[in-house]
């Protein structure tokens, strides 16, 4: 193993580690400034497998590479401001993408060997390009799921999982830090839909909480049992700290989205509030009631 590969799986590390970061990001503009510099680490790591090997049978890796990094790259300076001119401008960088992608692989489709490698390799520019497609369009999700179909493709038809020789004997060997790429990006989509599967059920769970102590909330007074406001307290201090852990600060991206949060913990402190007003009533109460006892004694 010479040098040179070992530099390969150094970058192909780092690359791992911002494909994964990338997927976890929600916010548009830092997804893919992260998933940029994903790329760019992955086009050195090509670039070492070919000064380890022989840089003719790596040069279509690193120019895809350097393609998904500069796309990236782009896309990022056009979502750093939302105008007329920049969102026009993405339309057409995208189509420019689009059309890119799809020139090149047609013609290396069309130069295959057989009509069953070709097929297959067609399926996978399909899912290239709606990866590409997927980046654009708005909202979480398009980017995570073509991405994730994107990536299986990978592992089933393309060379980045593997390192082949020019030199003689003609031949290839797996790229285990490739197939680990593409299982970094499959895993980090199975990640985030696991984190955002959990947050809708905290939701529904704080829901049901907040309607139990809306109601017992109209039912204690002064006169109710302490022992049914302490576990009413803990009920509340639940609440608490469940709509804390339900906030996204990274979705709080303009002041309505922050007026939203800031609402619903500022309903849960009033809450609290009340709350604690109708235990000072409760333990005033029944001072007063010892007081009573006493005198009477």
């Amino acid at each position: 193993m010479s040098a040179w590969f070992i530099v390969a799986q150094i970058f192909g590390v780092i690359t791992i580690c911002f494909e994964f970061a990338s997927y976890q990001i929600k916010n548009k503009q830092k997804y893919f400034l992260v998933n940029g510099i994903g790329s760019a680490f992955w086009a050195v790591m090509f670039i070492a497998i070919g000064m380890a090997t022989s840089m003719s049978t790596q040069i279509s890796l690193i120019i895809v590479a350097l393609y998904s990094s500069t796309r990236a790259l782009v896309f990022f300076w056009i979502f750093r401001k939302d105008s007329k001119r920049r969102r026009m401008l993405g339309k057409i960088f995208l189509g420019f993408m689009i059309l890119v992608a799809l020139s090149a692989g047609i013609f290396v489709i069309v130069g295959l060997p057989t009509r069953q490698v070709q097929i297959l390799q067609s399926i996978a520019l399909v899912f290239a390009l709606g990866f590409v497609i997927g980046q654009y369009l708005p909202g979480k999700h398009p980017v995570r799921i073509t991405v994730f179909f994107y990536a299986v493709m990978l592992l089933l038809t393309q060379t980045p999982l593997n390192i082949l020789y020019a030199e003689p004997p003609l031949d290839f060997r797996w790229n285990p830090m490739g197939m680990l790429i593409e299982i970094a990006k499959m895993s980090s989509v199975i990640v985030f839909y696991v984190m955002f599967v959990n947050k809708k059920i905290l939701l529904r769970k704080l829901g049901k909480i907040k309607q139990v102590i809306a109601s017992q909330m109209c039912n204690v007074t002064a006169d109710s049992d302490m022992a049914v406001l302490n576990n009413l307290e803990s009920v509340v201090a639940k609440m608490v700290r469940m709509e804390i852990r339900a906030i996204d600060t990274s979705e709080i991206t303009n002041i309505g989205q922050a007026q939203v949060c800031t609402q619903a913990v500022l309903n849960d402190l009033k809450v609290v509030h009340d709350l604690k007003m109708i235990l000072e009533r409760v333990v005033q109460r029944k001072m007063a009631l010892k007081r009573e006892v006493e005198l009477n004694v």
